[in-house]
């Protein structure tokens, strides 16, 4: 069984681009009545967000797209997940909005071991009583400079250009498919007093790693209202956030 609380809301844009699946039920809301909550049954579960790319078209088509086909589409391996977000893509170029494109990131979870995805720059962290771990890894330019030793990973909260992404789902991103990039999946396990976060950039680029642990501390379910209180006091962009314990 799992525990899901979740929350989006469309900041200052006009309009949210953002969505969010919670094991099937994709959910695109403007305002949501946050936190909304769900237990899930199943054994096996995937939870995600995604975010439709700024400065494209039809975003909000875009990650609903996505959310709608990753339920049926993620078998428990890392191959299987790469396929199964492969042939979302695949389907995106046939069917999708023309010229648009998503960021995508998740769990799958089956029991306690999971798989851990994404494409773009939202992400999945692992909430521990000690700290909040980095789990995903963006697909960014500022992301990149990090990996290159260029920047040291705080200073990558302030980088100017923290927005340029790289990598996504959709047709804008149809080269870089072509030229064999494919999204990002590791293994990992999630013991009983820790749970995973998942967000689009609305939640991590107005708020530093270390300030949402401290919100969640000591039990994030708990606290998960008092994260989006700071959050609504900062917020600008689209966010969705997700968190997750089995």
């Amino acid at each position: 069984m799992y525990a899901a609380l979740f929350c989006m809301n469309q900041g200052l844009r006009p309009y949210q681009e953002d969505c969010i699946l919670i094991n099937g039920e994709v959910f695109q809301k403007n305002i949501m009545n946050c936190p909304e909550e769900r237990q899930i049954e199943d054994t096996q579960a995937v939870f995600a967000v995604c975010d439709g790319v700024g400065g494209l078209s039809a975003g909000d088509e875009a990650s609903r797209f996505v959310c709608q086909r990753l339920k049926d589409r993620l078998s428990f391996s890392v191959k299987g997940v790469v396929d199964g977000l492969h042939s979302i893509q695949k389907e995106f170029e046939k069917d999708g909005p023309v010229w648009s494109g998503t960021t995508v990131a998740g769990v799958l979870l089956k029991g306690r071991n999971a798989l851990v995805f994404n494409a773009g720059d939202s992400r999945v962290y692992k909430y521990t009583p000690d700290g909040l771990i980095y789990l995903s890894h963006d697909h960014s330019y500022v992301q990149e400079l990090v990996d290159r030793g260029l920047i040291l990973p705080e200073e990558a909260f302030y980088h100017p250009s923290k927005n340029i992404l790289e990598f996504g789902i959709g047709d804008a991103f149809s080269d870089l498919w072509a030229e064999g990039k494919r999204p990002f999946v590791k293994k990992d396990f999630l013991n009983e007093d820790e749970a995973y976060l998942i967000s689009t950039d609305g939640l991590h680029d107005y708020m530093p790693d270390s300030e949402i642990h401290y919100y969640l501390y000591p039990d994030p379910f708990e606290n998960f209202g008092r994260l989006i209180s700071q959050l609504e006091k900062v917020k600008s962009d689209n966010y969705a956030i997700v968190l997750v314990r089995a």
